[in-house]
């Protein structure tokens, strides 16, 4: 049984009510009131002679009685509760009681001590309004908001954030969300999240995270530290926006400028490096002359020769790649040009490598340079035999039309102007490219070949994109790669319509 305070006769329990900031009742075991003091006169807004002898019912609503008259119940047991009292003007407020039970020399009773919590549930109510209105303004915004608390651990997040995610709240919050984080990044954000929270100042920080169809997307990350009024740290909001495609942009800018600097380079070389060795090889064809064929120094003179070519080879696709190239461009049909290259293609695979092809024959015209679409073609089969390697494999060469709409929002059209085109497309059966390494495969001088120059994807795409077109490649580890070409049509078209097959 709970205790009970020490017996005060009722004057000196007047008076120490009377010392009391908070509103204080002493109830009979009737329930009539028995003292009050001055707090509690203005809390009610009756006077002391009006309230004493009064049922403690008065200052309950009838809406209200039931729950008071549980709290009645249990007047034997210390407690506090919420509860809401009636006021002389009959309008109610909102009150924490804290329930005393007292033993007195006129029997037991009860002291209850009430504090207007009508303040505090008009700034519940507030912040509750606000809260509502900051989450209905964060989800309607385009851009991916989230908060954190003091802990460091993310409280919420928009609905921006949410859809882009795939997620549910609940997985999100607190540390739920590092788990879409790159792995190769994860380490450095939470670097600068940790050491920026703690010094409590603003960040800037960009890492790949997984879209709900498992892309992994570049994020800028703008996060700032929030302070109540009162001054107190409150944690951390921020914003994200994915700049995947400024990224692009801006590599694509870098390339450009690469290029750039490339071609001014290569324009001050190339000519005069192009020169000396077309006198290398008029120069050892007149000496190949001097000795009986089969000798050996006609031998060496012969791979003199060869050695010169192949540096004249990579002078005109270093000339291609640059734009240093003026040839002249005519009106072909990509079926044609590529069938007419089969017996070169063949003899240039793998002796194990199988090569099925398939030539549309209503393809529209393209405005191109034959020698440019022959390297392509060729650039594209040698690439696509190398990941096969020596063991069997299958590669397909197809031509086919192809149309972009307007509005369409393909990766493969993104960027291209409506209308019809021609479509070559490369697939083989060989290792694949790993993720990492895909976005590099059209780099200038990038190879995973230790005895690769890196320059036949550099210049197939400078081709396709001085053309206007696009190239696009799909591959899975393990499983092959296919390059796709799109290049626009002249708006003739061929008018033949057969198939051709071929396989070694």
């Amino acid at each position: 049984m709970a205790k009970t305070a020490k017996r005060l006769p009722h004057g000196q329990l007047q008076l120490a009510i009377d010392t009391e900031p908070t509103a204080m009742v002493l109830v009979s075991r009737r329930g009539n009131i028995v003292l009050v003091n001055a707090p509690a006169e203005r809390l009610f807004g009756y006077t002391r002679r009006e309230l004493i002898g009064r049922s403690i019912e008065t200052l309950v609503s009838g809406a209200r009685r039931q729950q008071h008259s549980a709290l009645q119940r249990d007047w034997a047991t210390p407690s506090r509760r919420e509860l809401y009292v009636r006021r002389k003007d009959s309008s109610e407020l909102p009150v924490e009681v804290a329930v005393h039970p007292l033993k007195r020399r006129e029997g037991l009773g009860t002291l209850y001590s009430l504090v207007d919590t009508s303040e505090w549930k008009r700034a519940e109510a507030a912040l509750r309004e606000s809260e509502a209105r900051f989450r209905n303004l964060a989800d309607t915004a385009p851009v991916m908001i989230w908060s954190s608390g003091q802990d460091k651990g993310c409280t919420f997040f928009n609905r921006a954030w949410l859809d882009f995610r795939g997620r549910t709240l609940q997985e999100e919050l607190g540390n739920g969300w590092t788990e879409g984080v790159h792995v190769d990044d994860l380490a450095g954000c939470m670097e600068t999240y940790v050491a920026s929270f703690d010094a409590r100042k603003s960040f800037q920080m960009e890492y790949r995270l997984r879209r709900h169809d498992g892309e992994y997307r570049w994020m800028l990350d703008n996060g700032v530290p929030l302070w109540a009024p009162n001054g107190v740290f409150a944690g951390y909001i921020g914003s994200c926006v994915d700049i995947t495609e400024s990224r692009r942009a801006q590599q694509q800018a870098f390339s450009h400028h690469k290029l750039e600097s490339l071609g001014v380079a290569t324009a001050g070389i190339a000519h005069d490096f192009g020169n000396l060795l077309s006198g290398i090889i008029a120069h050892a064809e007149l000496l190949l002359e001097d000795f009986p064929p089969g000798s050996p120094n006609a031998r060496d003179v012969r791979t003199i020769i060869e050695i010169a070519a192949r540096g004249s080879e990579i002078v005109k696709e270093l000339m291609v790649y640059t734009g240093q190239d003026d040839s002249a461009l005519e009106p072909l049909d990509l079926s044609v040009v590529t069938e007419q290259m089969l017996e070169l293609l063949k003899v240039s695979i793998s002796k194990h490598t199988i090569l099925k092809t398939e030539f549309s024959r209503r393809l529209p015209m393209v405005l191109a340079n034959p020698t440019h679409i022959r390297q392509i073609v060729m650039n594209l089969i040698i690439n696509a035999s190398e990941a096969i390697g020596d063991g069997p494999g299958v590669i397909e060469l197809t031509t086919s039309p192809a149309t972009v709409s307007e509005g369409e929002e393909s990766d493969m059209s993104s960027g291209l102007t409506r209308g019809q085109y021609a479509c070559l497309a490369v697939s083989d059966t060989g290792a694949g490219i790993a993720p990492e390494v895909q976005p590099r495969i059209f780099d200038p001088f990038f190879t995973t070949k230790p005895d690769g120059r890196g320059l036949g994807l550099a210049v197939t795409q400078a081709i396709v994109h001085r053309y206007g077109g696009r190239i696009q490649v799909r591959s899975v580890v393990g499983q092959g790669t296919r390059f796709e070409v799109l290049l626009p049509g002249t708006g003739l078209l061929v008018s033949q319509s057969r198939s051709a097959h071929g396989g070694t």
